[in-house]
């Protein structure tokens, strides 16, 4: 517990704005972060940040390391040449094993007036950024190349600072989107299922792709014909809750999608075969739901507008019942011409 506090220290001074006022450097010598990575150490913390260069300048990255929080920042401050400000962070990443401090970081930035409650939260697989913060990587560049892939929840939907403090205030999980480490340096990975300080598990491919329709976003989806893309938007998932003699047994969900072909379609495709992907996908995102023990896409109040008159029996059943709920899944999908 000591050692959580420790590391939450030194996350809200950097959301707080990282850097002091050295008087030995130049006002306009300024790295502007762009991304903010924070991990767990042996008996401190490492600090990593990066921004891009600009007018032709090279980008920036730094790293510190600290036994107390005060080490650890004073270290990233006097990085270089160059004043560091994490005043305008665009993507916070944390380490798995950094997860356990995420409600508390959510909770101050609220109370930091020049951090961006926008900024978009990310989960790295695994328990260190070393590998995407050295060498020729550029985490800056790489982050606005997958901030670009999620632009519209083409791919994936975004989770913001704010987003996530709304979710935890109400007690619900978060589908937080996921990262890896590559060749090509970060990489999309899917979604990391989590709750209560912890990755319960990590939803990839078609899973991934399943949780998202369930939540109602919009996704790209090639599948198996293999004809060309398709973005699939959810239209509504009507979620209806089965009882027998007064006991919750399973669920019915039926999702309404709408498709536009994004290139290489040729005339009407099988639907039938992409609503049986689709509902295929959504049925391996629940039964990894199922297997966490967590219902991560809000099917719970959606189950309650079926059944509104047994809210009650239904939300003091519902954590108990889920894992093993057995589920039917249908999907509907219209195809809709591209403009």
């Amino acid at each position: 517990m000591r050692k959580g506090w420790f590391f939450l220290g030194c996350l809200l001074l950097l959301l707080s704005g990282c850097a002091g006022t050295p008087q030995s450097r130049e006002a306009g010598s300024t790295a502007i972060v762009g991304v903010l990575g924070v991990e767990p150490k042996q008996d401190g913390i490492q600090i990593f940040a990066a921004a891009e260069g600009r007018e032709g300048e090279d980008p920036a990255m730094y790293r510190s390391w600290g036994e107390t929080t005060a080490a650890a920042v004073e270290a990233l401050t006097s990085s270089g040449d160059r004043i560091v400000s994490c005043a305008h962070v665009e993507h916070l990443l944390l380490t798995e094993n950094g997860a356990e401090a995420l409600p508390e970081v959510l909770s101050y930035a609220f109370q930091v007036p020049q951090q961006s409650t926008e900024t978009q939260l990310w989960m790295v697989r695994g328990n260190s950024l070393a590998g995407s913060f050295s060498g020729d990587s550029d985490p800056a560049r790489r982050m606005s190349v997958l901030k670009a892939a999620g632009k519209d929840r083409a791919r994936f939907s975004p989770v913001t600072l704010r987003e996530a403090a709304s979710a935890l205030a109400g007690g619900e999980a978060l589908l937080i989107p996921g990262l890896e480490e590559s060749e090509q340096g970060l990489s999309y990975l899917g979604l990391a299922l989590y709750r209560k300080g912890e990755v319960l598990e990590w939803l990839t491919g078609s899973s991934a792709l399943g949780a998202s329709l369930l939540k109602g976003d919009r996704v790209h989806w090639t599948g198996s014909l293999g004809k060309g893309s398709m973005s699939l938007q959810s239209t509504g998932c009507r979620v209806v809750p089965l009882f027998q003699e007064g006991t919750l047994t399973g669920l019915s969900i039926h999702c309404g999608l709408e498709g536009v072909a994004t290139g290489g379609w040729d005339g009407v495709e099988d639907t039938h075969v992409l609503e049986q992907e689709t509902a295929r996908a959504m049925e391996e995102a629940l039964a990894v739901m199922q297997r966490a023990g967590t219902d991560g896409a809000g099917l719970k109040e959606r189950a309650g507008l079926n059944w509104p008159l047994q809210w009650q029996r239904l939300s003091s059943q519902w954590e108990e019942a889920f894992p093993d709920l057995e589920a039917e899944v249908s999907v509907t999908i219209t195809i809709a011409e591209r403009q």
